[in-house]
C-alpha cells in the first residue's frame, strides 16, 4: 500500500468504532457499522485493508452497506495488537551498495574490495607485479620483460613472475574470496575481473 500512514490511521479509527460499540462489560456486538473518516485512503485501499484483516481472522467478514462498512465480529485485542505491531513495525534500513571495485595500493601494498584487504609484501616480487599490473586498465595484457625490470635478476629465476601471480592469486582468493584474479597467456599477464 503506497500510504502506510493512513492505513495505520484507518485501522485505529476502525479500533476506535469498535470500542465505542463495546458496553460496559465488555462485551463486543456481533456486527459493528464503521463509516471510515479518511480520505487518503479510496474505497478499494479502505476494502484491501479489510480483507487483510479477514484474512488474519481480525475480523469474520464485512460489507458495505450504502458508505459503511459493516464489519462481522471484530476482536477487539487482535486489532488492537496489530495496530501496535504495525505502528512499531521498524523503518526498513536502505542497505549501502557494496564496494566491488578492486584496488591496489601502492604505499602500503595492500589489494582491497568492498572493505576486505589483502596485504601483498613491499618491495618483493608480488608487489612490483601488483604495482605494474594495476597501472594499467583491467583486462589489459601486460608482458613479462615489464615486470622483470623492476625484479632482481640477480636473485630470481625466470619463473620468478609466474611464482609471483600464483602467489598473489592464492593470497587474493583466500582474503578476497576472487578466485584468480590475475591470469597468464603466453608471457603476458593480466587481471581477470569485472565489478559486479
Amino acid at each position: 500500500m503506497k500510504n502506510e500512514n493512513a492505513k495505520l490511521v484507518f485501522i485505529y479509527a476502525l479500533l476506535g468504532s469498535v470500542e465505542s460499540y463495546t458496553d460496559v462489560t465488555h462485551k463486543i456486538p456481533a456486527k459493528v457499522y464503521f463509516n471510515s473518516p479518511i480520505s487518503d485512503l479510496d474505497v478499494s485501499e479502505q476494502k484491501a485493508v479489510m480483507t487483510e484483516l479477514k484474512k488474519k481472522k481480525i475480523i469474520a467478514s464485512f460489507k458495505l452497506d450504502d458508505g459503511d462498512f459493516v464489519v462481522s465480529k471484530p476482536s477487539r485485542s487482535m486489532l488492537n495488537d496489530y495496530y501496535f505491531k504495525l505502528k512499531d513495525k521498524p523503518e526498513p534500513k536502505l542497505e549501502k551498495p557494496v564496494d566491488t571495485k578492486i584496488r591496489f595500493d601502492e604505499k602500503t601494498g595492500i589489494i582491497n574490495m568492498g572493505g576486505k584487504t589483502c596485504p601483498i609484501p613491499i618491495n618483493t616480487n608480488q608487489y612490483f607485479l601488483c604495482k605494474t599490473i594495476f597501472a594499467v586498465p583491467f583486462g589489459t595484457l601486460v608482458k613479462e620483460i615489464d615486470f622483470l625490470d623492476l625484479m632482481d635478476w640477480a636473485k630470481d629465476s625466470k619463473d620468478s613472475v609466474y611464482d609471483a601471480m600464483r602467489a598473489i592469486n592464492k593470497k587474493v582468493k583466500h582474503k578476497l574470496e576472487i578466485d584468480k584474479l590475475l591470469k597468464w597467456k603466453v608471457r603476458r599477464i593480466f587481471i581477470d575481473y569485472k565489478a559486479g
